[in-house]
């Protein structure tokens, strides 16, 4: 029997947060297959969740109040109080398929050389339903033996095991607490020697038109992007090497065909102060950060050999911790 915890990080979202937890507890294989624990981690202004989720779900639930607002400060503190081996992080706009549980722990299982792990994220509802979410063509995957390897797994749904989640520290709260957090944790596992997997038989679903979040309905989502990119790339000492970085910028601004490079100025501009107050924070993170493989940030396939070596002692690295 496998046990695993599953975190969901709230903010509002009353009536799809309480949606996304019954179809969670209604999956295929509980109890059978695998044991799950359900922690609710609420930064929500007001009560009103933490009612709706005691009201109906009573001790089936943990629920917790983090003293620090923001995603990945949820995700972090979830983590914490999780009681078993295999974490999965679900946002609240999700929705699991019946067979998502059952097929995460059996992909987990079967791919001894993988550390953490996602699948399809489809649109519901809205002008994209039924279209993918992620990947998207700028995620690079190679598959080896068997095992499609990605460069960053962004945090909608992600499966991973609780020791390897701590040993690279948690999602980063002090950059990347409201956004970015995906992209920066994906990099720390691969500089790790932490492979990371998609598998198509894991799909979720992202409500599109669900209320609330802390962050939906930003009028300008690409200036956050813009400022993550930056971050990202002074952060882990990007290189010129490898055209996928400037792909996925070119992905992200395409849709502004005449000024997207100016949307991209007015994003730093509009987050100067915040990149200006977390740069001494990165500085410190970079004298401190270890790195077992030199990973740059989406060019894990441009080396080869570094990625060669990665995969084939990923293996050894984790087997104690599989066992």
């Amino acid at each position: 029997m496998v046990n695993v915890s599953v975190v969901l990080p709230c903010y509002n979202r009353i009536e799809q947060t309480v949606q996304t937890i019954d179809l969670i507890l209604d999956s295929n294989g509980l109890n059978k297959e695998f044991l799950l624990e359900i922690i609710v981690s609420d930064s929500s202004p007001n009560n009103k969740l933490e009612i709706a989720i005691k009201e109906k779900f009573a001790d089936k639930i943990k629920y917790l109040k983090p003293e620090k607002p923001g995603i990945a400060a949820n995700k972090n503190a979830g983590a914490k109080i999780a009681s078993y081996p295999i974490l999965i992080f679900c946002d609240s706009d999700m929705e699991v398929e019946p067979d998502t549980i059952i097929n995460t722990v059996n992909s987990l299982n079967k791919n001894k050389n993988v550390a953490g792990i996602g699948g399809q994220v489809v649109w519901k509802n809205g002008g994209k339903n039924g279209t993918l979410d992620r990947p998207r063509k700028e995620d690079r995957m190679l598959t080896v033996d068997g095992v499609t390897y990605i460069e960053a797994l962004y945090s909608r749904y992600f499966a991973t095991y609780k020791k390897v989640f701590f040993d690279v520290g948690g999602y980063d709260e002090q950059v990347f607490n409201m956004r970015g957090e995906g992209s920066d944790l994906s990099i720390r596992y691969w500089r790790a020697g932490y492979p990371l997997a998609y598998d198509e038989k894991i799909i979720v679903h992202h409500v599109f038109d669900t209320e609330g979040g802390i962050i939906r309905g930003v009028p300008h989502p690409e200036w956050g992007i813009a400022k993550d990119l930056l971050l990202l790339a002074y952060k882990y000492d990007l290189s010129s090497d490898d055209k996928n970085f400037i792909n996925a910028v070119k992905t992200n601004f395409e849709k502004f065909p005449e000024d997207g490079y100016f949307q991209i100025i007015e994003g730093i501009k509009n987050n100067l102060q915040f990149i200006i107050d977390k740069k001494p924070i990165i500085d410190e993170q970079k004298k401190n950060m270890k790195a077992k493989y030199n990973f740059k940030f989406l060019e894990i396939f441009s080396n080869k050999e570094l990625f060669e070596k990665c995969i084939s002692e990923a293996k050894y690295l984790l087997k104690n911790l599989r066992d």
